[in-house]
């Protein structure tokens, strides 16, 4: 990640920022950095030049590794490899004159929209890439998520046996299932109860799951209906009906299974904006609105391939402590920025101390 930077100084830079986002506390608090003045930090996030594009291929190469590190040698039938995607909102007040074109309302929540793409396979999680929605007028979440299927790199999107597309009924739209088919790619996507058939039928009027059906605008698309009960709310006591639909005919269990791993995603965002500070940015530019962002998905990618390494060692953890995580990949990558704002304090203390033992001199 370091070879963003030509320029040593850069380097030594964002190390100090990485490390920020590796406190795992949800802020990145560039303010309290001991190294680095907060306004170092700014203009090396909005300003400086150094390759973005560089960091993100670099994150994306490690992370293909890891991919194909995962499926090297395994036995027996290979592991479902899901494509999750998904619209995380970072609510934003205020007037972001820099921000012209990003910062809109979606689903009544006004701020910057991202599009994510989530691959998960076993054990592993991988936020593969993002996308900001620019708006109405603009290309809408659902051809954002199926740029972002495109993009997909051909170790992935080629086991087209393994892969499976996974989404709630915000992409549920004629182009994305299209372009999905056209792709080879299974899916299982959330629809709404009024979404009709060809012959003019909602989906909450049919009456048997497991059933072939032609949605409008996709009718020589062959499609399967199911539905999925949720819990009673604790605002009404009422069970919700959620309907899903699937280009392959499958049990009514196996689609429930698969409804229940797209909330890994959910997980994800929480674990970001908690832990790594995805919906803390302050910066004003563009440029260093995506590093930040950047970044942020950087810190979690880290801990867990450092969660993966321990369990490969033989370490009993079900889940994972984030916290402990990033101190030890921060200790283990970026020692160094640590013992620089340790000594920093020292010599901090010590003018205190001497002042101290003048006064009483």
């Amino acid at each position: 990640m370091l070879t963003a930077c030509q320029r040593r100084q850069h380097q030594d830079t964002l190390a100090v920022v990485l490390s920020c986002f590796l406190a795992a506390l949800g802020l990145t608090r560039f303010d309290h950095v001991g190294c680095k003045s907060p306004g170092a930090i700014s203009r090396f996030l909005n300003h400086q030049q150094w390759n973005t594009r560089l960091l993100i291929r670099a994150m994306r190469n490690h992370a293909l590794r890891a991919f194909q590190a995962s499926l090297r040698g395994r036995r027996g039938r290979p592991p479902v490899i899901e494509i999750i995607v998904d619209t995380t909102s970072i609510a934003k007040e205020g007037e972001f004159a820099d921000l012209e074109g990003w910062i809109h309302t979606l689903n009544r929540v006004r701020g910057l929209h991202l599009v994510v793409l989530y691959v998960c396979c076993g054990e592993l999680r991988l936020p593969w890439s993002f996308r900001i929605w620019r708006g109405k007028g603009q290309p809408s979440p659902n051809d954002l998520a199926l740029k972002l299927v495109q993009q997909l790199p051909k170790e992935v999107r080629n086991r087209t046996r393994q892969l499976h597309f996974l989404a709630d009924s915000g992409f549920s739209s004629v182009a994305l299932l299209k372009g999905l088919t056209q792709l080879g790619m299974p899916f299982s996507v959330g629809m709404r109860k009024n979404r009709q058939t060809v012959e003019g039928q909602a989906l909450h009027e049919i009456t048997s799951q497991q059933r072939r059906v032609h949605l409008k605008g996709l009718p020589d698309l062959d499609l399967w209906v199911y539905w999925i009960w949720l819990p009673a709310s604790k605002q009404n006591g009422q069970r919700e009906q959620r309907f899903v639909i699937t280009n392959r005919p499958r049990v009514p269990q196996v689609v429930r299974q698969f409804g229940r791993r797209r909330w890994k995603i959910e997980g994800l965002f929480k674990t970001l904006k908690s832990r790594f500070a995805l919906g803390k940015f302050g910066q004003k530019t563009k440029q260093g609105v995506l590093r930040f962002l950047c970044l942020s998905f950087a810190a979690f990618l880290l801990c867990h391939l450092e969660f993966l390494d321990e369990r490969a060692s033989g370490a009993e953890q079900l889940a994972p402590d984030w916290g402990k995580l990033a101190q030890q990949v921060k200790h283990r990558l970026l020692g160094w920025v640590r013992l620089v704002e340790i000594e920093v304090e020292r010599q901090q203390i010590l003018a205190v101390l001497d002042e101290k033992r003048r006064d009483a001199a």
